[in-house]
């Protein structure tokens, strides 16, 4: 069972990135199939790194096609990553030393910042970089 799905409506029109999202979606339903059936401490441990590095991976790359096409927001999304990337980190960190659980709350945490990140602050470049033909 998933907890959440890709939907269309989702999409920003960059088949890189779509896929990107969803790729983190993937990941955070593995870390929800880990914590729903009580996995032991150690792939839950790699699923929240797996999360980690493919969540830098995915925001370089969009912060890439920001520099190359100069777009006007790139300062405040990439404020936005960085302090998902901390959150993401210190997490990890946290259930690492034994001091966090990963609760469905919290997935549902991930998910919701996901889904409003790609709605809210992914949708504003859409027609940026429709300008520069990369949809």
């Amino acid at each position: 069972m998933a907890l959440f799905e890709w939907k269309d409506s989702f999409s920003v029109g960059i088949d890189s990135i779509d896929e990107d999202h969803k790729g983190l979606i993937n990941i955070i339903n593995e870390l929800f199939d880990a914590v729903s059936h009580g996995v032991a401490k150690e792939r839950i441990s790699s699923n929240l790194v797996k999360l980690l590095d493919y969540t830098k991976t995915h925001f370089r790359r969009e912060e890439i096609l920001f520099e190359k096409t100069n777009y006007p927001l790139l300062e405040e999304h990439k404020q936005q990553h960085d302090a998902f990337i901390i959150k993401i980190n210190n997490l990890q960190k946290d259930f690492d030393k034994g001091n966090q659980t990963i609760s469905v709350e919290l997935l549902k945490f991930l998910t919701d910042w996901l889904v409003n990140h790609i709605l809210s602050s992914d949708r504003k470049y859409k027609e940026h970089f429709q300008r520069y033909g990369l949809t």
